[in-house]
């Protein structure tokens, strides 16, 4: 989204800020969203990062019928 990528402008232009605000991206930061985000469901960076994080997650949490919790959310599935 544009409140922390910026426009079309010229990156950290007074005419790109005056339009879009910060531009986190091009400052080298990650979005606001996922610097604030309290469930850090939202992952943003490199892709092999990301990657291993995920898988990480995965690992640690399981995945589908699995997971933590599947059986109390979704008592009438056979599973994943």
């Amino acid at each position: 989204c544009t409140f922390c990528a910026g426009g079309p402008e010229a990156d950290n232009t007074p005419a790109e800020y005056a339009r879009y605000g910060a531009n986190r991206l091009a400052e080298g930061k990650l979005p606001l969203c996922a610097e604030m985000c309290s469930t850090k469901a939202l992952l943003a960076g490199d892709g092999e990062i990301i990657a291993a994080i995920y898988k990480e997650r995965v690992v640690t949490r399981g995945y589908g019928s699995g997971a933590w919790g599947w059986s109390t959310a979704y008592p009438d599935s056979q599973g994943v």
